[in-house]
């Protein structure tokens, strides 16, 4: 199967999603999945076009490569003082797209649960894999002994403590009574469950509020001040209800990005990660409107 792509990166798409911890990458743009449904596809970038093998679902191939988002879609959701700078992110970043499971969604919350305060590429990608490993992929094989034995990190130890309620999460259409249904899980923030609500295709106007984010945010102006959103007032709220949506980052993220808030904070990931912390702002697809190169008033 091979499909036609334009301003499409699938080495970035699939850099800040968690869906990534399901793949190998044995070579350059080569990716195979090796965790979960579709096993042994494999997904290959040839400049414009995606090569793939073993595609068992066709449906699956669009929503795992990140096809099925394009941000361009949401321009109207975003308010209008900030229209005209989201266009330009839009211009220059829209290779990057959102990869999200949904039939992978256990592995997902439990890559999104372990990735509390640990590198995601050095720790969390090997945790799942092993997981996937000693369970041959079968959840009804993972164990709080299994989890305990990969090593003896507290986030390990955390899961292995909420296993039984992690392996029972259902999936609903009503995201908003899944994120508190989520959030009452112990040690899950926010952060943790809004990328899970992200990366299992639950919604995309919720923005996780990480360390990435923030600095995007700050960086390219785009509210001039924001708090970080708190567990029990999640629990207790909407975003479109809380008494905090107007300061609360991802609050203020859901009201004036709409289903933006999502994409937008993918690409934050990606270029804080791979260009602002490496200082390659030479090469960054966003430095004309970086404000750190060229100061720019917030919108809002």
């Amino acid at each position: 199967m091979i499909i036609r792509v334009e301003k499409y990166s699938l080495k970035y798409t699939l850099y800040p999603s968690f869906t990534l911890t399901l793949f190998d990458n044995p070579k350059n743009n080569l990716y195979v999945k090796v965790c979960g449904y579709s096993r042994g596809l494999k997904i290959e970038q040839k400049t414009d076009n995606l090569v793939l093998e073993n595609v068992i679902d066709e449906e699956y191939i669009y929503d795992i490569t990140g096809l099925w988002y394009d941000p361009n879609t949401y321009v109207r959701d975003v308010d209008k003082k900030l229209r005209d700078l989201i266009e330009r992110i839009i211009e220059r970043t829209s290779f990057i797209r959102i990869s999200v499971s949904r039939q992978d969604y256990i592995f997902i919350f439990i890559s999104t649960y372990l990735s509390r305060n640990t590198d995601y590429y050095t720790n969390v990608i090997r945790w799942v894999k092993k997981i996937c490993q000693l369970s041959n992929s079968n959840i009804r094989n993972i164990t709080p002994e299994l989890v305990k034995s990969i090593g003896r990190s507290y986030q390990l130890q955390q899961l292995a403590e909420v296993l039984d309620q992690a392996l029972s999460i259902k999936l609903e259409d009503d995201f908003w009574n899944l994120r508190r249904t989520l959030l009452k899980i112990k040690y899950a923030g926010p952060k943790v469950v809004d990328a899970f609500l992200i990366f299992t295709k639950s919604t995309t106007s919720i923005a996780p509020s990480d360390i990435h984010y923030e600095r995007f945010i700050k960086t390219f102006g785009i509210f001039e001040n924001f708090e970080k959103p708190i567990k029990n007032y999640c629990i207790r709220y909407t975003c479109e209800s809380c008494p905090r949506s107007s300061r609360c980052l991802t609050g203020l993220s859901y009201r004036h990005l709409g289903k933006l808030s999502s994409w937008l904070q993918t690409v934050s990931y990606v270029i804080d990660r791979e260009f602002c912390n490496r200082r390659l702002c030479h090469k960054c697809p966003l430095k004309d409107i970086c404000i750190r190169a060229a100061p720019l008033s917030s919108p809002l």
